[in-house]
């Protein structure tokens, strides 16, 4: 088995929009369509133009919405892992509060508990006024390589 990518350096092609190295599940759903803008310690902040092929037919299919939001809790646990640790998703959890149809999303990731086999993190998406669209919560069983 090969040497694992380093956490730090995927999340410096995402932020370049660099798909050469992409897993093919992120280049069929275009996951990396959005900007990482903000990658800190345990926090990121991804921003996603709507799509209307995601529409169904009014609003963005809440399917893909979910995917995002796994997405975007994976990338803040990616800031906080070593090279050697890899994660899968063991649990997520959706609570959707209004459609998103236009405009720009803030998807906000955080880790809020990290223990040695899982991370507990929360995604919060606000659209273009600021209002709370959705609020997902992963918890991501942590892996050795």
């Amino acid at each position: 088995m090969g040497a694992m990518p380093s956490w730090k350096n995927i999340l410096t092609r995402i932020q370049e929009q660099n798909l050469e190295k992409a897993p093919p599940h992120v280049a069929a759903l275009n996951l990396y369509a959005g900007r990482l803008t903000e990658v800190g310690d345990g926090h990121i902040v991804y921003e996603w133009d709507v799509n209307p092929d995601y529409m169904n037919p009014v609003a963005v299919f809440g399917g893909y919405l979910a995917t995002l939001a796994d997405q975007t809790c994976s990338f803040a646990l990616m800031t906080q892992l070593e090279d050697d640790q890899n994660f899968t998703t063991s649990d997520l959890q959706m609570h959707f509060f209004r459609p998103v149809t236009k405009g720009t999303l803030r998807c906000e990731g955080r880790v809020l508990n990290m223990s040695k086999s899982q991370a507990y993190v929360e995604a919060t998406f606000t659209n273009d006024e600021g209002k709370l669209v959705l609020k997902a919560r992963a918890v991501e069983r942590l892996l050795s390589a």
